[in-house]
């Protein structure tokens, strides 16, 4: 290990998700040792594609993680937008969708990103898979951390990367409860390797407080299901298909098709839509990096994004301020609260605009915009109709 290294620091981050992962690499590459604990067993995949864009297309250029993620992109395709019985109520072209991005845009399975960031980290740096964190203590002078295999170790910096449900985040800033709320939505996504209903296009039915999206992700297929909940605690407490099939399969189309195929599925992300807003993201040598400190929730598309960015940005406020982390967290975190506080904003107003109609009414109202939807004036209106903005 080289002397700049030693001289930058000794981090901790806890989550190998891309948050995690971003982080690691800036980090590394800005000199620091950098160690790595992830409670899943194994590296995950799956989930479905992003849009990848904004601050985290700008921040993967500066990494040199772009031409990767070029490279893994997903062709875009139409969406044909039904109706509960699967009439096709409009249709909305690909090219449209990338005009109302508004600025360089990849459509990327959610898996391929932690790829490339695991290809990019080269073995470099240390990740133990299987561990999180029991305990942090820390003073003026360094975070000592008691890891969930009893190993005790000393760190210049903590990074909480662990998501929605942090740790780090219960261990120094408080209960969960205190921070997170629920859109009282419901999101399960299932990963299959045949689609009932594949026709070189995306699919996504709609009714009043339900949605479900068919997406192809290279040679297999997402399958999304999203439901206003009446009783979030209960259908928590069930397990996911149970409370897919009660959701979904009163509907005609393909949905009875569908739903025997993700019955047998190897897995599926089953969770509550929330955000996390904090009055601030650090506690001296302790930060919360991505959906930990600033979950913007499903709505947004924006996830990925922020946490590469926020990753990025993260390392250069570390090197404008050597010597002095509580500073350089201060620093970041004032640069890059507004843009992860517009884009919680956005995934509020895009909920019921776009993804969760709460009425017939609502839902012609998105079908005419998108029919209209095409040329400069009605793409900034579908803008301005879904809250799109685009944060730079």
């Amino acid at each position: 290990m080289s002397t700049q290294r030693r001289e930058a620091g000794r981090a901790l981050i806890v989550g190998a998700g891309i948050a995690g992962l971003s982080t690691a690499l800036r980090l590394h590459r800005g000199g620091w040792e950098v160690l790595v604990v992830e409670k899943a067993p194994s590296s995950r995949s799956g989930g479905t594609w992003i849009s990848f864009r904004g601050v985290g297309y700008q921040a993967a250029e500066r990494m040199g993680i772009l031409p990767r993620l070029v490279e893994a992109q997903l062709p875009w395709e139409d969406i044909h937008m039904l109706d509960t019985n699967g009439r096709l109520r409009a249709v909305w072209p690909a090219a449209t969708q990338l005009a109302l991005m508004n600025e360089p845009t990849l459509h990327v399975p959610r898996g391929e990103i932690e790829s490339i960031l695991l290809d990019a980290l080269d073995g470099e740096v240390k990740i133990e898979y299987g561990t999180t964190v029991s305990s942090i203590t820390q003073d003026d002078s360094v975070a000592e951390v008691v890891l969930s295999n009893g190993v005790r170790e000393r760190f210049d910096l903590v990074i909480g990367a662990d998501g929605v449900n942090s740790v780090v985040r219960q261990l120094v800033f408080g209960p969960e409860a205190e921070f997170r709320t629920d859109f009282g939505d419901l999101l399960a996504i299932y990963n299959v390797e045949r689609n009932p209903v594949d026709t070189g296009v995306e699919h996504l039915l709609s009714g009043v407080g339900r949605m479900l999206a068919v997406s192809r992700l290279g040679d297999s297929f997402s399958v999304l299901f999203l439901w206003e909940s009446t009783d979030l605690r209960g259908d928590l407490a069930t397990d996911v298909f149970t409370s897919v099939r009660r959701r979904f399969e009163d509907l005609g189309w393909a949905v009875p098709a569908l739903l025997r195929e993700v019955e047998t599925a190897s897995s599926a992300y089953y969770g509550p839509v929330s955000q996390i807003k904090m009055d601030t993201w650090s506690q001296g040598r302790v930060v919360l990096v991505g959906d930990a400190a600033w979950c913007t929730g499903f709505y947004a598309g924006y996830g990925a994004s922020l946490a590469v960015g926020g990753a990025d940005l993260l390392g250069d406020v570390l090197e404008r301020h050597p010597g002095d982390i509580t500073a350089a967290l201060r620093a970041w975190e004032a640069e890059f609260r507004p843009i992860a506080l517009s884009i919680q904003a956005q995934a509020r107003r895009g909920r019921k605009s776009f993804f969760l109609p709460p009425s017939e009414f609502a839902i012609t109202l998105r079908m005419i915009f998108l029919r209209i939807a095409g040329n400069a004036v009605t793409t900034r209106l579908l803008r301005l109709f879904m809250g799109v903005r685009s944060p730079k």
